[in-house]
């Protein structure tokens, strides 16, 4: 008895780590083709702002990716970059500004002289201005995790978003906050279904990222078998249709564009929407 004890107890420890995991659910989807406006749909408004947040609602996209970072006070905002030199009228790392002294800053983009005046969004204000409306694509680049998994429970929104992380990133993800669906993108030498599955398996998560060309179809295949979908980058200034139709021949469950609102209408053009 007391062998057969340890040697159950040495199954358990060579027991592969997916064979325990129980995958966080995604956002209910709401169509079949899932489409992310990369830090909102841009191209009338500038990114990451309030402005391009009600773009990507009115245009019907599934979810906005956004970029969060942390203020030297400890709260979350909006910013792509380490600093706010290109997208404000200011200079200096967002880790060194207070939330005062962030909030004091002007959206500049050349590309919109005659927009009205718009300040670089705290966290709070785009989970307030998308409820029951759009799902977030979260760009963790630097923030705590149980922080942004409290204001989501705070708007009732833990159904409405998944975060991307970095490198180990996820294991602190999957641990603080077990209810939050990760996604991550693959590392270069994973360019098969096998060592696809061998790096999943020392890291499961629930989707995908990455660039779409990066991918092949009996990669998204078997990603699928394990339950995982593939959502990749394929924003560029020039996406087409010819570049949408082979990323749909690959079998990419979603994707993220530079230009939401033409690859939704390409898509209800050929009936996949």
């Amino acid at each position: 008895m007391k062998e057969i004890l340890i040697m159950a107890m040495g199954l358990l420890l060579i027991t592969p780590q997916t064979d325990i995991w129980k995958p966080a659910p995604y956002p209910k989807k709401r169509h079949r083709f899932v489409v992310i406006a990369h830090r909102g749909d841009h191209t009338q408004a500038p990114e990451n702002t309030v402005s391009a947040l009600r773009n990507t609602i009115q245009e019907g996209a599934d979810y906005m990716e956004t970029d969060l970072r942390t203020t030297k006070d400890g709260h979350i905002v909006i910013m792509h970059d380490s600093t706010v030199d290109r997208m404000t009228s200011g200079k200096g790392k967002v880790a060194d500004m207070t939330l005062e002294e962030f909030q004091r800053l002007q959206i500049v983009d050349r590309r919109f002289p005659n927009r009205l005046p718009e300040t670089p969004p705290t966290f709070e204000e785009l989970l307030q201005a998308a409820k029951g409306r759009l799902y977030f694509y979260l760009d963790c680049k630097a923030v705590a995790p149980k922080q942004v998994w409290g204001l989501l429970k705070k708007y009732k929104m833990e159904k409405s978003a998944l975060v991307y992380t970095y490198g180990d990133d996820w294991k602190r993800w999957r641990e603080e906050c077990p209810r939050m669906p990760i996604m991550v993108s693959p590392p270069e030498e994973a360019k098969t279904p096998k060592t696809l599955k061998a790096w999943w398996k020392r890291q499961p998560v629930e989707m995908l990222d990455g660039g779409a060309d990066g991918y092949t179809r009996v990669m998204v295949e078997a990603a699928k078998e394990w339950g995982v979908e593939v959502w990749p980058d394929i924003q560029n200034p020039n996406e087409s249709p010819e570049q949408w139709g082979k990323a749909l021949e690959l079998g990419f469950q979603g994707l993220q564009s530079d230009h939401p609102a033409q690859l939704i209408a390409y898509l209800k053009s050929i009936g996949r929407r």
